[in-house]
């Protein structure tokens, strides 16, 4: 039985959910569980942060995966690979699918680089699994999928906050459908960051619109359904604490069609604490918060509609 506290006029429930709880889902099953099936020749290009420090070790830890490649200007970064990972390093993208002929491509360079580097790997013959953002702006997104159902390629955008815990738990809570129907959707996202790499630069598709934005907005429409179409959106962008002419702090208003409101905060000028997550529904609200034992988790405070008094509408 959940703890019940009575707030203002209405019998109201309290949850409490750990980020870490345990769902069941049904196993998956695909062509991998053959053990039979070869491993997938896998190529880096980019070994800036994300692609050697993120990439690069979960494809030499996965069973279904060979690196057998990685490609990157920096010709040290390259002898590093080769030391570490006994790979050929490159320093042309295209010169490396002809001579190590990979399955697969994941590839970490600059957003201004992902239409042309995505589009010419598909068109040798390559599958790409490319890191977030797409690309620089829609017309290129347009293009790269132009690319792949013209040449039958499969294509993958980095998407890691999908399954992040938070995420997992989030979802299967809306799932229980507690608090009625959403009909807002707030996201905070706080940091004080001063960067001066090529993400302060707009040039190079930088600026926490497109970094962490990507991550953000799909993440919660992925929460709140696929099916949700923009009808408003506004955005405002400013920079406060980086270098460069990118923006750090973002706000982002999505007003759906079937009025649901999405509300991302993102600020790498601040170290505000405020909640991750909070989901506003008909009969109740969910937060992002600590719970008595230290971890993360959410607070779902709800009513059972069926326990509200009635009531008539009265002019008095």
């Amino acid at each position: 039985m959940h703890p019940c506290t009575r707030l203002g006029a209405f019998f109201m429930k309290t949850l409490f959910i750990s980020r870490n709880v345990c769902y069941t889902f049904p196993r998956a099953t695909n062509s991998y569980d053959n053990k039979e099936i070869y491993m997938l020749r896998t190529a880096v290009i980019g070994l800036g942060r994300i692609g050697w420090s993120y990439h690069v070790p979960q494809i030499v830890a996965h069973e279904k995966l060979s690196l057998c490649a990685v490609v990157d200007t920096s010709t040290d970064r390259l002898a590093e690979a080769k030391e570490k990972y006994g790979v050929e390093g490159y320093t042309d993208m295209m010169e490396m699918i002809s001579a190590a002929k990979p399955n697969l491509v994941v590839i970490c360079t600059p957003a201004h680089l992902h239409a042309a580097q995505s589009i010419a790997a598909m068109e040798a013959g390559v599958d790409v699994f490319l890191d977030k953002p797409m690309a620089k702006d829609l017309s290129e997104c347009h293009a790269i999928q132009e690319a792949m159902e013209r040449t039958g390629r499969k294509l993958m955008v980095y998407q890691p906050h999908r399954v992040m815990p938070e995420t997992v738990a989030l979802k299967a809570v809306l799932a229980e459908n507690l608090i009625g129907d959403v009909y807002m959707y707030k996201r905070y996202v706080s940091n004080y960051v001063r960067r001066n790499d090529w993400q302060a630069m707009l040039k190079y598709g930088g600026g926490m619109l497109n970094n962490y934005g990507a991550h953000y907005i799909d993440q919660a429409l992925y929460l709140l359904g696929s099916d949700e179409e923009a009808e408003n959106i506004h955005c405002i962008r400013y920079r406060m604490a980086s270098l460069g002419d990118a923006d750090d702090v973002v706000k982002i208003v999505i007003e759906t069609k079937s009025r649901k409101t999405i509300d991302v905060d993102i600020n790498q000028a601040t170290k505000a604490s405020l909640p991750l997550f909070v989901v506003y529904g008909r009969y109740g609200n969910i937060i992002h918060t600590r719970l008595s034992d230290g971890r993360p988790g959410f607070k779902v405070d709800y009513l059972q509609p069926e326990e509200l008094k009635k009531i008539s509408l009265s002019e008095d």
